[in-house]
């Protein structure tokens, strides 16, 4: 999970990378979490 508002092929790892663009409190949340969730349910 990133929070850059850009995502090209294999700019962030391998070329099949799983890339996911959120917004800086879900991927808080998510941090926390330990899977992509939403800020709401911490």
């Amino acid at each position: 999970i990133s929070t850059t508002n850009r995502n090209f092929t294999g700019r962030m790892g391998h070329v099949e990378s799983e890339i996911y663009l959120s917004n800086p409190a879900i991927a808080a949340a998510s941090a926390i979490k330990g899977y992509i969730t939403s800020p709401k349910y911490i």
